[in-house]
């Protein structure tokens, strides 16, 4: 589904990224764990090409891009982005769209899908994410973990292969933490393949089949989340592992 190899990400003369090797397959889900400026979020961002890496290869479906070796066309983009949806901290809903305006601008405008068959399926994922009987309503009228539901309703809704979540409970008080959750973890039992960067440990070890704890730009430590997270090797893992729970 999803193979990076050798991966380099640069700011100018900084280096945020260094030798990322990592893949996802079908159906899995993992999860991107680190300290604050560990690259996680970069990372994603390169995955759906918001960041272009400076080196490296990335290969999402049947798609293969060589970083540093060629120019990166509209086209590659275009193509790379129609496997992958993205799940931002802050939703990203347009402010002067109802809740189903927002959902079902991007089917229609950029897959060209008839509007009646996009009207019925939204309707489907409204009532899938609990959001149905809001769906006349404008963002402001709706909390911030209604408004993560209606991000991830906008997502699936691109019928995307894999998505990307970038802490995607960061933004939310702690009572609407749990509702986020619960509609991930659903996707997660249904077979979505997903890519998560998230602080929440307990979430991760539920959810997540494989866990990559970063560290400075780097992978440190790859493995089943369950070992990862609770009985890491490294010694830099089980710091960052304590200083969460001494929160």
């Amino acid at each position: 589904m999803i193979t990076v190899e050798n991966l380099k990400k640069k700011f100018g003369d900084q280096v945020v990224l260094e030798s990322i090797n990592f893949s996802v397959n079908k159906g899995e889900v993992v999860c991107l764990v680190g300290a604050s400026g560990s690259g996680k979020t970069t990372l994603l961002r390169c995955l759906n090409l918001l960041e272009e890496p400076s080196e490296g290869t990335l290969k999402i479906g049947d798609k293969k891009v060589e970083f540093g070796k060629q120019k990166l066309t509209k086209e590659d983009i275009k193509e790379i982005r129609q496997y992958s949806g993205m799940v931002f901290q802050s939703f990203n809903l347009f402010p002067h769209k109802t809740l189903m305006d927002n959902i079902i601008e991007a089917p229609i405008t950029v897959q060209k899908r008839n509007k009646k068959e996009v009207l019925v399926e939204a309707n489907e994922i409204l009532e899938k994410v609990g959001l149905l009987e809001h769906k006349d309503k404008y963002p402001d009228a709706l909390s911030g973990g209604q408004q993560q539901r209606a991000a991830i309703a906008r997502s699936l809704m691109m019928h995307p292969e894999v998505l990307l979540f970038d802490e995607p409970t960061s933004a939310l008080d702690p009572q609407l933490v749990r509702e986020v959750l619960k509609v991930i973890e659903e996707l997660a039992k249904e077979g979505q393949t997903m890519v998560i960067v998230t602080h929440e440990m307990n979430f991760a070890r539920r959810i997540a089949n494989r866990a990559l704890f970063m560290d400075a730009g780097y992978i440190l430590e790859e493995g089943p989340a369950e070992k990862v997270l609770t009985n890491p090797k490294e010694a830099r893992t089980r710091e960052f592992l304590a200083l969460l729970e001494d929160e």
